[in-house]
This record gives C-alpha cells, sequence and structure tokens, in this order.
C-alpha cells in the first residue's frame, strides 16, 4: 500500500508489505511533509509501545505504568493533579492508574497533614522503586536494540528534533492542556 501525502502527492508513505520478514519500504529521497513526518512518527511510537510492552511482559507492570513509575523515581513524591500533568493525562485517569498500582504494592497514598489533609500525593514503595529501575533498564535495552546501527550524533539529532516537535506542537494555539487521549493504561 503506497499512500501520497495531501500536501505533497509525490511523497510516498511506509509500504506495509505481506511478505513475512519484510520491513516498512519508503523511498528516503522522497519529498517529506509535515503529514508524512507525524504519521512516521506514530508507526514509531505504536512500534515502540509494542517493544516496551515486549520488554515489560512477566514485570506485572502494564503498559502506560512504566510511565508513572519513572516520572515518580525521577521526581519524587507527586500529587495527584500534578502527576496528571506531568503525564499529560486527565486528574481522574491519574487516580485510576494510581489504585491500581497502589493494589500492586507499587505506589502509595500519602495525606498531607501540614496544609491541606485533602491533598494526597503519591511516592513509590521500596517495591516500586526496585521496579522503576528495572522498568528503566528494559527502556535501555529496548531503546538500544531500536537503534542499532544509528551513530551516537544521529541519536543525538533524533532526539533533540523529536522533543522541538513536541514542543511545538504542545504550544500550538488551540490546543487544550490535554488533548483527550489518556496514554496512561491499567
Amino acid at each position: 500500500m503506497t499512500l501520497p501525502s495531501s500536501s505533497e502527492p509525490d511523497s510516498v508513505l511506509p509500504e506495509q508489505t505481506t511478505e513475512p520478514g519484510k520491513e516498512l519500504r519508503w523511498d528516503p529521497d522522497a519529498p517529506a511533509s509535515g503529514g508524512d513526518v507525524l504519521i512516521a512518527l506514530r508507526f514509531a511510537d505504536r512500534a515502540a509501545r509494542k517493544a516496551i510492552g515486549d520488554e515489560l511482559a512477566g514485570t506485572g507492570v502494564h503498559t502506560g505504568q512504566e510511565i508513572v513509575l519513572a516520572k515518580l523515581l525521577h521526581f519524587g513524591s507527586l500529587p495527584v493533579a500534578r502527576l496528571a500533568k506531568v503525564l499529560d493525562v486527565e486528574v481522574p485517569t491519574a487516580t485510576r492508574t494510581t489504585q491500581r498500582m497502589e493494589a500492586a504494592g507499587l505506589v502509595r497514598r500519602v495525606k498531607n497533614t501540614t496544609t491541606d489533609a485533602r491533598q494526597v500525593t503519591i511516592e513509590l514503595t521500596e517495591q516500586g522503586a526496585e521496579v522503576a529501575r528495572t522498568v528503566q533498564r528494559l527502556h535501555a535495552q529496548a531503546g538500544d536494540r531500536a537503534l542499532a546501527g544509528i551513530s551516537a550524533d544521529d541519536r543525538r539529532l533524533l532526539r533533540n528534533l523529536l522533543w522541538t516537535i513536541t514542543g511545538t506542537i504542545d504550544e500550538l494555539p488551540g490546543r487544550p492542556p490535554n488533548d483527550g487521549q489518556d496514554e496512561v493504561t491499567e
């Protein structure tokens, strides 16, 4: 299947083949419209999620929860509303996710006794911190496999370009604070 982009009719998106073992193909010299790039990002995101999901199999951590673990490992304890903002999800989604993770022994809720007892922060348990470090290693392994054959300079360039795209999209006028696509599951 070859699909031309709407803005550049000569550009070609990856072509899916039905032959086992064949990879996606595209013309690397074809013009790349913004739409082509965003579609390629979606394919890359899907492949990355699958790779991470495969790595997480057997850890007891569900796809999406690994990001919660990573953020809590990085930031320490966070109020639920701040965690939701960091994850770019709605507060009810963060609440449900952390409740499931609490039931699994990965996080605990801590009531704020100094200012507002209604405010709850989420922090990693000892088990959660251990699992978070394991997940961090699994992310690194999956990333190393995904980027095998790409030089350190190209990796740095790719990372910087991806963060630039993310920042640009986040700053688009009229974009709601959360685009309604709650990515954290389980």
